[in-house]
């Protein structure tokens, strides 16, 4: 979709005017028709926009290449091949000998062809018994038997194994409990869905210290950036039997936790109890509970997302193309800027002077057009709407430029939340406010795992089979930014 957009907006520079509109009206009807938002596809990756992914014209190119030094060249990346993937070196090999079928005999062996084919064994349950054997101590002083390691279910069926899998089958792939009770009834192992539910809510409640410990992390850094997405709760004393929740994430970039609250509404109580007592820098979207409570907030700096502000300009290039795509230009070269020093792997005080030395030039063209232009569009228009968005914030959405260790926009925490996005399809809604509950904490270990690069399942198991048996003060090493340092080194 950013091939045909860009392409778009070259035709819209260079096309016959009576062109434009049906070039500007397919690009519009292929984004619907696909369900696509350039809000959502303007921003690769974690913030990942490239330069000419977004149609920069030639002028602003050569503006970028003469303004944006580089400090060291950038590590070549070797392009994506087109032939035979490599398999692993890590995975189990099994050998086939595969003799000729004549005889061999009077030959010589001068070599072997081999072929590796990529195989798969579908999981399968199997059933561990603990055997303890019992001893009658002498003279009568009792018995003797070994203890039982400490499982999330006393007495129960299932192992913390199973309970991990069905929590990362619904919480990072998206699978239904019902969809996963019917795969395992074809494995030959019957769950009642009741047991199912009962067995996530129990993996929950073993979680739960964990999560308050998270919260307790998360809001002692001193950069966060915030966002919310709505979850649909079934609630009997609710009109049609739904209530509609919200989930409140905030994200530390730093150690890169993600903590999900759920609340039953979306006023200001939530972000005022998770935010009190902290101090620094915190980034939203616009947002206006955050307004109300941060805008003039003695400890709390309150900046903004500049893809949020992009996407309205890209919103008013039906209104007015030339001006539209003259901020959008600006933008990209805000990007283009980040993007290199990510290459670069600058660290916070020289990200902070690159962005004064190039991008303050940038912030000061495009604040300066906002002010010029704010009163030259109709409040409802397109155009009118980026302006009155923009030029309100335009403090928070610059304040990066002076804060190395802050991103330009919250593009990282909206990756956090689709996973969200795609169980609320799947499951359509939670059973719950107290499933709902289970629901936020469950992926905010599910996507703090994933931005720390750690299996979901590994973590989850081994957590399952040790919390019970740390110590408050040494939960700490269970979190998804400590658990690979401490997972072999537990502190005793």
């Amino acid at each position: 979709m950013l091939a045909l957009s860009s392409s778009v907006r070259y035709f819209m520079y260079h096309e016959p005017t009576d062109m434009r509109f049906g070039i500007n009206s397919l690009a519009g009807l292929v984004r619907n028709k696909l369900g696509l938002s350039e809000k959502r596809n303007g921003n690769v990756g974690d913030n990942q926009m490239g330069l000419f992914e977004l149609g920069v014209t030639q002028s602003v190119q050569e503006e970028l290449s003469c303004s944006v030094e580089r400090q060291k060249p950038a590590p070549k990346k070797r392009a994506k091949g087109t032939g035979r993937m490599s398999l692993p070196e890590k995975l189990t090999r099994e050998e086939i000998v595969i003799e000729p079928s004549e005889s061999t005999e009077g030959c010589t062996k001068i070599g072997e062809e081999v072929t590796e084919v990529l195989e798969i064994e579908p999981a399968f349950f199997y059933v561990k018994r603990y055997v303890r054997p019992k001893y009658a101590r002498p003279n009568g002083e009792g018995i003797l038997i070994g203890m039982l390691p400490d499982r999330v279910i006393d007495k129960g069926i299932p192992s913390e194994s199973v309970i991990a899998q069905l929590t990362v089958d619904k919480y990072v792939y998206g699978m239904p409990l019902h969809r996963q009770i019917d795969k395992y009834r074809k494995m030959g192992v019957r769950i009642p869905a009741s047991s199912a539910s009962d067995w996530l809510m129990k993996g929950w409640e073993q979680l739960q210290p964990l999560w308050e410990l998270l919260r307790l992390v998360v809001f002692t850094h001193k950069y966060l950036q915030a966002d919310e997405s709505p979850i649909k709760v079934q609630d009997r004393d609710h009109k049609n039997g739904i209530h509609k929740g919200y989930v409140l994430l905030y994200h530390a970039p730093v150690d890169r936790l993600v903590l999900f609250d759920y609340r039953k509404g979306r006023d200001s109580s939530g972000p005022k109890e998770m935010l009190s007592g902290f101090k620094g820098i915190l980034q939203t979207d616009g947002y206006i509970v955050y307004d109300s409570l941060y805008g003039n907030h003695p400890d709390i700096l309150l900046t903004y997302c500049m893809a949020h502000a992009r996407h309205y300009f890209v919103d008013a290039v039906k209104d007015d193309e030339k001006q539209a795509n003259y901020v959008l230009d600006e933008m990209q070269l805000l990007y283009a800027l980040e993007q290199r020093m990510r290459e670069q792997e600058l660290d916070w005080e020289q990200r902070t002077a690159e962005r004064g030395k190039h991008a303050r030039p940038v912030l000061d063209r495009l604040e300066k057009w906002l002010k010029e232009n704010q009163y030259r569009y109709r409040p409802q228009s397109p155009m009118g709407k980026a302006i009155d968005y923009t030029l309100p914030r335009w403090a928070g959405l610059s304040a990066y430029e002076l804060h190395g260790q802050m991103e330009i926009d919250n593009n990282l925490i909206e990756n956090a939340v689709r996973p969200l996005a795609i169980g609320r399809k799947n499951y359509l809604f939670a059973g719950s406010h107290q499933a709902a509950e289970m629901t936020a904490g469950m992926y905010s270990f599910m996507a703090s795992c994933k931005k720390n690069t750690i299996n979901e399942f590994e973590w989850l198991k081994d957590v399952f089979e040790r919390i019970q048996s740390l110590k408050q003060k040494d939960l700490h090493q269970l979190l998804p930014s400590n658990w690979k340092k401490y997972r072999d080194n537990p502190i005793p």
